[in-house]
């Protein structure tokens, strides 16, 4: 033994023994409270004594967050005295740190006894050797961002409610705060809660005068003043967080609210609060809490959700606004008396559109296309139609292209050292010439370089897929090789030709490459030889033209100074690129958000001016439906029918211009309506509602006086001016004289060429309007002295929801929301007392405008009956118009006149009006001429892509339309642009002459860019509508627009009962709407509930990417455009998926390579085929290599290698990831972090076989997964394996199909996404492994079934290895896939394959062996059975040939077996659950069970699979007791 250090410093504190105050009938709960945490760790209860004490523990919660933030080291029990060891001196030097876990000591005897006195544990008291080392000096992870929600929480509701709290200690600061903050003059508290140091990472909190429990956040979707005017809660994560805070602390919802709630009459106050750097303002303001702050140049932001809308202009930012300036002032001040402090100076605000400065002249592409070049096709060579097809090649390189590549680079290097030494002077030259040649042919000998003989040739026919022969004659042909080495000279080399001999081909083979990491261009230098280039060489054009968005002629200088053999011009240089560009294979996976899936809620769409050359050849081709606009006038649709007074009154709510003569008179009459007091008129109600605000008659405009001065309470800053900033009446005074100048929004309104207003942009300033409505006197002047004109809380209300109900057409209001119920509230206000109204008011919430107008006037509406029955008489036309203009519809829709002339609105909207899938598409595109829709699917012909929608209904056109747009000429606001007569808004769209109008881009909000059309004609909404009705089989709930006004009223009078039976509502996109002034209801911020969280600027952020490729593309032709757009659209989508998938989706990575992620997360196979070194563990044991071991084998970084920055877990934007549609969240706090930043959340294996052998022991095996609904506690756990955790973190490791699945694997699983291989090929194994233990069992089926069949189930690589390529059968790659997974055909009944069509549908295809009988199961389509049967037959004939024998062969007869189709079998309506069928029925196949599921299945089966994966197991009879406990917010994990 060494020498004995000296005894430790004493850590902690003797345990603080403090009585028990509480009463006895207590005291069993806090036994039981305190025995159930976890023990063995400091911090761990150990005697609880009753000794007549009145008090309730600290915190609950302390113990389980010490034992959490001692997970770094082992923790000693507390064990009694004992006198100090006195020990020698340790050695000089810094001792070694011992990283290993040590184990916990066993207790003493006794040491939990009651009679140790409570004696305080000192650290000299144990021994040297029991003591636990230092850990380690790097951090350990924080606990989950809700564990620390929670702790922070419980330690202020206690402090709030006078109950002992404590709080952490420790030099590490936590980025979770809880504090309470309140005026002392009043009792008006809230507590403010921030979980980070952006906006989205605070709330305030408190209870509302009637009880309930409300919020203030970011997040939010409901107006706290409007829910304050019942008894109800709001509805998100951080009040559920709080309920369960007062529920674990045992204090009751009575005791906070006695404690926290506000008065029926609050004083507003305003205080500061400081979170680090950043201040933020406590504002409480008309009975509402909310968060304040201001950036640099002054501009405040408000996260109240009612305050949204009015931007800068809300009551809270008008009540903090002076104090702030009062603070920046003594900021200045001390900035001034400390010169060396320095003072942050804000960054220049951005352009709106993003950057978009091209890196070389506008025009120097102009012409490069038709221009000639020094490369052509020679005369002697093939038509380029008599030439097989290119070979489809891999998006990004794979690891063998890669490999290749440099080989054939080391090839040229050193024949060009060679050719060097063999020109240079001197003696020695022979013997140096024999050691390079010995080197070069032991490098040939290795495989590390070509041989001069090496003569690369084509081994298939890209057209029919044929395999070059021996009797094909082979023709060499001069070649000119230029590789990506950037001093090694072009090689000479030969290349060969051949005939493919097809009955249906007969084709010229011309070399391509592929399979040599080559591309050849197939076209001829001055020298008369094929010009062939390395990809990697490629890859550096491309890395120019997509990644770096040069032009081409910027991209040729490049290469020529990059690569000095490199000698091709521009123009030739462009037949390059778009030659590759075209080989390429764009999965289907690039274009699908992994969070929103192949049916997104939201898409964003817009048009963008990325043009192209327009010859008169370019003609699209699109076979739509004739379904016009039809005659449905707005007059019908608005509570006010005159349009001459719905102008009066826009003109009324927006300006102070006089009214005409004609105005004034329709005002005079409709005034006049209320003297004769019709209650069942509706349009008197509304002229009550209008000239309570607006009187006529009024001779001036009588600006009116506050009621009265500062209230009491609310201390101002001294000696500033703006005291008067709040009236006793709680309203916000502003005084439009003394305003600042605008720094928001508004500053950054242009006008640009066509006339149209923008946000941002080269355009001049847009002139804003001098006389506001405020300053209109006479007729219809704001009544001020009802509501003062400095008031300006109550009139940010007023306007909105008059113009909304009264000034425009009211459809769409209550869309998406239950009319039901809001038909009730308005029936309430008509009929009811004052007050009744209160209990049915959530109806209404998503309504913004509406929310903040009844919550303000929730009083008046109680006390004055004729305003209630008036606001409730205009809300009850405003619900009954909807149902209204559904019979209006089907009215005009069916007219004769509209049937005669060949429009089919009805007929649409009733055969396509529910979820249709791409066979319904395909049945009647089989009834059309094929010459219509026979380039539809072509991108190069239809002009659009879309790689991850299929069509699922045909566009509609618009005749009429087409015919109001000749001579269109889009400076001015042109008929064809107007939707009907109540359209208001002003958006033009312009036409330029000689090129294409742009491209339609339809963008999720996580900005994945789903597809584009290109627009050969002038941007219309009715195109954008047809966009979304093609691809989507479930429309989108919002739609995302710049002009969504004219969108909606478009689709109204189109296909109106389409969008009704979807919900789908139209909204303007935040940037846009600024620039709009039609009716709110299209408004983002008046629909939070529909837009809270949601990036509806998407579309933007896509535009400020991609407007960089504007130089290069402008000058292309459609065709090439095209080409060069779809794969500058996917190389910016894979970027995104990878950051997606990552630990932390907010990092960079633009230094992270692309091509790992790619090839294994993305494309499903190698274009190289399966002789690629990437698809070596393919074969292998049937599952593909991992980004990491790509990244590997490559030597390159990638994401995960920087998994230990990952920031907390559910910062910031990941926040509301697991919050479910209740506000409830399940979170993981087991602890544990593994490198990958989420939690373990790993099942005991051991576990799962003992529960697995008590599943045999009761013969339940034979059972197919149930359809039958989880309890709560398990559907919430299910959920709990993916809820914020990073995409990347494990669930399930090494299972039997020896693949890792991660959260990003499971997310799969949830909604309506597509299942990826590693999901399928884990079920797949655990059918065999089911399949397995069946056969080895001669355990007998139950009495009412037979014994199930033995099957055996290959994964789902097997049929693309057996089919590689198109009219390729390769039995021979497959040979020993039947034998390493133990498959012997002559010893089972059935043989399942899953195939993947298309890479976009799974099918199932069986072989009933024992019936002789072929099975093909496809849930959608139903085609392409005769392909996958025939393949499938004859894999069956070479399997029983090469295994049994010619004899059994002949007799099994193969040939004569039947072919089954899916006849009768489940069928899928939604777009994704392919592989969710082809599982499912693939389970009951084994079984010998019938396929008893459908559609309204597939959720639970998505559950049940996520249970089966989960357990990596098929034979437990309760799969569901083996995933994690849920508890509220919270999820343990138990030890099995």
């Amino acid at each position: 033994m060494g020498d004995q250090g000296p005894p430790r410093k004493r850590r902690f504190h003797p345990p603080v023994v403090t009585p028990y105050l509480g009463d006895r009938d207590a005291l069993p709960a806090l036994v039981d409270r305190l025995t159930s945490l976890p023990s063995g760790a400091l911090g761990s209860a150990a005697t609880v004594r009753s000794a007549g004490t009145e008090s309730r523990p600290a915190d609950p919660s302390w113990s389980a967050r010490v034992l959490a933030n001692c997970g770094r080291r082992a923790a000693l029990r507390a064990t009694p005295r004992a006198a100090p060891q006195v020990v020698e001196a340790a050695p000089r030097g810094r001792p070694r740190c011992d990283k290993r876990q040590r184990p916990l000591p066993e207790p003493a005897p006794g040491a939990d006894d009651e009679d140790d006195g409570g004696r305080a544990v000192d650290d000299a008291s144990l021994s040297v050797g029991a003591a636990p080392r230092r850990a380690s000096s790097r951090r350990s992870s924080a606990p989950p961002l809700d564990t620390r929600m929670m702790a922070a929480l419980s330690a202020c509701v206690r402090r709030a409610c006078g109950l002992p709290s404590s709080t952490p200690i420790g030099r590490r600061a936590s980025t979770v705060s809880a504090v309470m903050v309140g005026d002392p003059a009043s009792r008006s508290r809230a507590i403010v809660l921030r979980v980070g140091s952006g906006k989205a990472d605070a709330a305030v909190l408190w209870s509302s005068h009637r009880g309930g429990i409300l919020c203030s956040c970011f997040v939010g979707t409901q107006n706290a003043l409007f829910i304050s005017a019942s008894s109800r809660s709001s509805v998100c994560r951080h009040t559920t967080a709080l309920r369960s805070c007062l529920s674990k602390n045992g204090i009751s919802l009575d005791r906070f609210w006695q404690r926290m709630h506000l008065g029926s009459a609050p004083t507003n106050f305003v205080c500061r609060q400081q979170y680090g750097p950043m201040r933020f303002w406590v504002v409480l303001y008309r009975s509402v809490y909310s968060l304040v702050s201001f950036t640099a140049a002054n501009v405040a932001t408000c996260i109240a959700p009612s305050c949204r809308r009015f931007r800068a202009r809300c009551g809270h930012v008008v009540l903090a606004r002076p104090f702030n300036t009062e603070r920046r002032a003594i900021d200045a001040s001390d900035a001034v008396r400390d010169p060396a402090a320095e003072v942050a100076k804000p960054k220049p605000a951005g352009a709106v559109d993003g950057p978009s400065v091209p890196l070389g002249p506008d025009d120097e592409d102009v012409g490069i296309e038709s221009e000639p070049g020094d490369t052509d096709r020679a005369s002697g060579d093939a038509a380029e139609a008599n030439v097989a097809a290119r070979v489809r090649r891999n998006l990004l390189p794979c690891l063998g292209e890669i490999k290749s590549g440099d080989v054939w680079a080391r090839t040229a290097d050193w024949r060009g050292l060679f050719a060097g030494r063999c020109s240079a002077e001197g003696g020695s030259r022979s013997s140096e010439l024999e050691k390079i040649s010995s080197i070069m042919d032991g490098c040939v000998g290795i495989g590390l370089m070509h041989a001069r003989t090496f003569v690369p040739v084509e081994q298939y026919c890209g057209s029919c897929g044929r395999m070059r022969k021996e009797q094909h004659v082979i023709v060499k042909e001069r070649a000119v090789l230029y590789t990506h080495h950037p001093t090694a000279p072009a090689i000479e080399m030969l290349v060969g030709r051949w005939e493919c001999d097809g009955a249906d081909c007969k084709r010229q083979v011309e070399y391509d490459g592929n399979f040599d990491g080559l591309f050849n261009l197939r076209r001829r230098d001055k020298q008369r030889r094929w010009v062939v280039f390395t990809r990697a060489l490629l890859d550096k054009l491309f890395s120019n033209i997509i990644t770096a968005r040069s032009t081409y002629t910027a991209a040729t200088r490049h290469l020529a100074s990059d690569v000095l053999s490199f000698a091709l011009r521009r123009q030739d240089v462009v037949k390059l690129g778009t030659a590759m560009l075209r080989t390429f294979v764009i999965p289907a996976e690039a274009a699908c958000c992994p969070i929103c899936g192949p049916n997104p809620e939201f898409v964003v769409i817009d048009g963008q001016a990325l043009v192209c050359t327009d010859p008169d050849d370019a003609n699209p081709s699109r076979h739509e439906e004739e379904v016009p606009v039809l005659d449905i006038p707005a007059s019908v649709l608005c509570v006010v029918q005159s349009a001459q007074l719905r102008a009066a009154i826009s003109k009324v709510l927006r300006s102070a211009v006089a009214l005409t003569a004609a105005q004034t008179l329709l005002l005079d009459a409709w005034h006049k309506t209320i003297a004769v007091n019709d209650r069942t008129c509706v349009e008197t109600a509304a002229a009550r509602l209008f000239f309570r605000f607006f009187p006529f008659g009024t001779k001036s405009g009588g600006t009116g006086t506050a009621a009265g001065g500062t209230p009491a309470g609310l201390s101002t800053p001294a000696g500033n001016a703006a005291a008067s900033a709040v009236t006793a009446g709680g309203g916000a005074i502003v005084d439009a004289e003394e305003q600042t100048p605008s720094t928001g929004l508004e500053a950054k309104l242009r006008k640009d060429e066509d006339g149209n207003i923008t946000l941002g942009g080269k355009g001049t300033p847009a002139k804003l309007p001098s006389d506001s409505w405020r300053d209109r006197v006479g007729h219809c002047a704001p009544n001020f002295e009802m509501y003062p004109k400095r008031d300006d809380g109550a009139w940010l209300h007023v306007r909105p929801f008059l113009q909304a109900l009264v000034g425009e057409t009211v459809t769409g209001m209550f869309q998406g929301h239950n009319e039901t119920a809001a038909r009730l509230m308005a029936n309430s206000l008509r009929l009811q007392g004052p007050g009744m109204w209160r209990d049915v008011t959530d109806a209404v919430d998503g309504i913004g405008f509406l929310t903040n107008f009844v919550g303000w006037f929730a009083d008046e509406i109680d006390q004055d009956a004729d305003f209630r029955h008036a606001l409730g008489t205009t809300l009850l036309r405003a619900v009954d118009m909807e149902r209204d203009v559904d019979v209006l519809f089907s009215a005009a829709s069916n007219k004769k006149e509209a049937l005669d002339r060949g429009w089919v609105n009805s007929e649409y909207c009733r055969k396509w009006g529910g979820r249709p899938t791409p066979a319904d598409y395909a049945a009647w595109r089989a009834t059309k001429p094929a010459a219509a829709v026979a380039d539809m699917d072509n991108p190069l012909k239809s002009f659009e892509s879309f790689p991850g929608l299929e069509r699922v209904r045909p566009g509609i056109k618009d005749s009429e339309a087409l015919k109001r747009r000749v001579g269109y000429k889009g400076k001015d606001r042109h008929a064809a642009d107007v939707e009907g007569d109540g359209d208001a808004c002003n958006k033009a769209f312009s036409i330029k002459c000689g090129s294409t109008q742009g491209v339609f881009n339809v963008v999720c909000p996580h900005v994945i860019t789903l597809g584009f059309r290109c627009l050969f004609r002038a941007e219309s909404v009715g195109e954008a509508l047809s966009i979304i009705l093609e691809r989507f089989p479930q429309l989108p709930k919002v739609i995302f627009y710049d002009v969504a006004c004219k969108l909606d009223k478009n689709a109204l009078r189109r296909v109106r009962p389409i969008l009704r039976a979807h919900n789908v509502r139209c909204i303007l996109d935040r940037p846009h709407s600024i620039t709009h002034t039609c009716s709110p209801i299209y408004m983002p911020d008046e629909s939070l509930g529909a837009t809270a969280g949601v990036a509806t600027q998407a579309a933007e952020v896509s535009h400020s990417i991609a407007v960089a490729n504007r130089t290069s593309l402008a000058y292309m032709k459609p065709a090439t455009y095209m080409t060069h757009k779809m794969v500058q659209v996917a190389m910016m989508n894979i970027r995104k998926l990878q950051r997606l998938s990552s630990a932390n989706p907010k990092s960079e990575n633009d230094h992270i390579p692309l091509a790992p992620f790619f090839h294994s997360q993305l494309a499903r196979r190698c274009e190289l085929g399966s002789s690629c070194p990437c698809q070596s563990s393919i074969a292998d044991d049937g599952r593909r290599e991992t980004e990491q071991t790509l990244a590997d084998k490559l030597g390159r970084p990638t994401h995960t290698a920087n998994a230990g920055t990952v920031p907390e877990t559910g910062s910031s934007s990941s926040a509301a990831a697991g919050v479910g549609g209740d506000g409830t969240a399940a979170v993981v706090v087991n602890g544990v972090q593994p490198a990958d930043g989420g939690s373990a959340l790993l099942p005991d294996d051991a576990a799962v076989e003992a529960a697995a052998m008590q599943s045999w022991s009761v013969r339940t095996l034979w059972l197919p997964m149930s359809t039958s609904s989880l309890s709560d506690e398990h559907a919430a756990a299910v959920d709990a394996l993916v809820a914020e955790r990073p995409p990347s973190a494990r669930v399930r490791t090494q299972n039997k199909a020896k693949i890792t699945l991660t959260v990003a694997d499971f997310r799969l699983l949830v909604g309506e996404r597509w299942l990826n291989d590693e999901l399928m090929n884990s079920f797949v194994a655990l059918l065999n492994h089911r399949s397995n233990l069946l056969s080895s069992s001669s355990v007998a089926g139950p009495v009412s079934h037979a014994s199930p069949p033995r099957t055996h189930t290959f994964n789902t690589f097997f049929f693309s290895r057996l089919v590689e390529r198109a009219g390729y059968y390769d039995y021979h790659g497959v040979r020993t896939w039947g034998v390493k997974s133990g498959l012997d055909v002559s010893a089972v009944d059935r043989v399942i394959i899953p195939v993947n069509v298309g890479n976009m549908h799974w099918v199932l295809a069986v072989i009933d062996v024992a019936a002789r009988r072929f099975h093909y199961y496809d849930s959608m389509h139903g085609v392409g059975a005769a392909h996958v049967l025939a393949t499938v037959r004859r894999w069956l004939s070479d399997e029983v040939l090469a295994r049994l024998g010619e004899d059994v062969a002949r007799a099994w007869g193969i040939e004569d077996w039947d072919g089954v189709m899916d006849i009768g079998l489940p069928r899928q309506s939604d777009g994704g659950s392919c592989g969710v069928f082809v599982l499912a029925a693939a389970d009951c196949f084994s079984l010998g069970a019938p396929l008893c599921f459908g559609q309204a299945d597939m959720p639970v089966l998505r559950q049940r699979m996520s249970t089966v994966l989960y357990v990596d197991s098929l034979v437990l009879v309760d799969a569901c007791s083996l995933l994690p406990k849920v508890d509220n917010l919270s999820i343990v994990v138990e030890d099995f």
